[in-house]
C-alpha cells in the first residue's frame, strides 16, 4: 500500500455533501470558520469568493477546498446581500432555495471532508488555507467533471445507495484535489511533501507497512535509493524531521488506533508497535501524549 492511502485511512476521511442548487443573482453566502475542510464547486457560471486575504473569481468547473475550514464568503458579486450558510443549506433541504429565481445564475456543489485533526496534522498541517483547482486544466478537469457529472446526478435522484456514492465520491474528490495540488507549480512542504517525493515516499511505504519490525536508516535509505547521508538530509529538509524521529510518530500513532477501537492489552499493544519492553513503550508514549496508554484509552473511550 502506498504512504498516502495508509495517511488518508489513519486520518479516518470521510465526507458530508451539503446541497446542489441552482442559484439567481443577487445571492450570496457568509461561510463561517469550522472544523471541516469544507468544498465549493461551480458547475455553472461564475462567481466570486473572498477570504481574509484574498479574492479569486471562480469559473465554470473550477472547484476550492478549504483543508482548515477558514471564515469565507462566496456571492455572485460583491454588492450582493449575503446571508449565512446554514441558512441556504436548510432553505435547500426544505424545499424552498433562498436564492430562487425565474433565471439560473449558478449552480453549486456544496460539501465537507472530516479527518481526524489530532492525526491530520502531522500530514496536512502544512497545507495552505485554500487550494483553487482551475477547471482551464484539462487534464485535471476531466477528472473534475466526471466526479461533478455523477454527484450531481446521485443528487438529483432519489436512488437507492445515493448517500453512500455521494459520500464516496465526495472522498474520491479530496483525495484528487491532493494529487492535483501536489502535483501543480506549488512550493508544498512538511510531511505531505514527502508523500509525493518520488524517492523518500518510498522510504515512508516500508515505514508505514514494517513499523513493528527493527528498522534502520541504511534500509530507508538503500529503498530510496539514496546515500545514507543524501537520505537523512533530504528526508529532514521535507518533513522537519529526522527518519527515525518520524517512525516514532508513526508507532505512536499505531499504538493511538489499537488503544481506540481494539481490546488488546497494554503489552499487546506495546508489542504491537515494536516495543519488546511495555515499560519503555509506556514512557515513550507519555512523552509524546501526555497520557499513560491506560488513561489515553479511557480519555478517548
Amino acid at each position: 500500500m502506498d504512504a498516502l492511502s495508509d495517511v488518508l485511512r489513519s486520518i479516518r476521511l470521510s465526507s458530508a455533501f451539503y446541497f446542489k442548487s441552482d442559484f439567481s443573482a443577487p445571492w450570496g453566502m457568509n461561510v463561517p470558520s469550522v472544523p471541516f475542510a469544507q468544498f465549493h464547486i461551480v458547475v455553472s457560471g461564475q462567481c466570486l469568493l473572498q477570504t481574509l486575504k484574498e479574492r479569486i473569481l471562480l469559473k465554470e468547473g473550477d472547484i476550492v477546498v478549504f483543508p482548515h475550514g477558514i471564515r469565507h464568503w462566496i456571492a455572485d458579486s460583491e454588492s450582493s446581500v449575503r446571508v449565512s450558510g446554514g441558512e441556504v443549506v436548510e432553505s435547500i433541504n426544505a424545499g424552498c432555495p433562498v436564492f430562487q429565481g425565474p433565471e439560473t445564475n449558478n449552480t453549486l456543489v456544496c460539501g465537507h471532508f472530516e479527518f481526524d485533526r489530532s492525526v491530520a496534522g502531522l500530514f496536512l498541517g502544512e497545507l495552505p488555507s485554500i487550494i483553487h483547482i482551475s477547471s482551464q486544466n484539462q487534464e485535471t478537469n476531466q477528472w473534475l467533471r466526471q466526479i461533478t457529472d455523477i454527484l450531481t446526478f446521485e443528487a438529483d435522484n432519489e436512488m437507492p445507495g445515493r448517500d453512500v456514492i455521494i459520500q464516496k465520491l465526495g472522498e474520491v474528490l479530496f483525495i484528487h484535489t491532493l494529487r492535483s495540488y501536489a502535483e501543480g507549480d506549488n512550493h508544498i512542504t512538511g510531511v505531505f511533501a514527502a508523500l509525493f517525493h518520488e524517492r523518500i515516499s518510498k522510504a515512508l511505504k516500508v515505514i508505514h507497512s514494517d513499523y513493528a519490525q527493527n528498522i534502520q536508516i541504511e534500509q530507508l535509505a538503500k529503498v530510496s535509493g539514496m546515500s545514507r547521508t543524501n537520505f537523512i538530509n533530504k528526508f529532514r529538509a521535507l518533513t522537519g524531521e529526522t527518519p527515525m524521529n518520524y517512525v516514532l510518530q508513526w508507532r505512536m500513532l499505531k499504538a493511538s488506533e489499537l488503544l481506540q477501537n481494539t481490546e488488546q492489552s497494554i503489552s499487546q499493544v506495546a508489542e504491537g508497535v515494536g516495543y519488546t519492553a511495555e515499560a519503555a513503550f509506556i514512557r515513550i508514549f507519555k512523552k509524546r501524549t501526555n497520557y499513560t496508554p491506560l488513561k489515553y484509552r479511557l480519555a478517548k473511550r
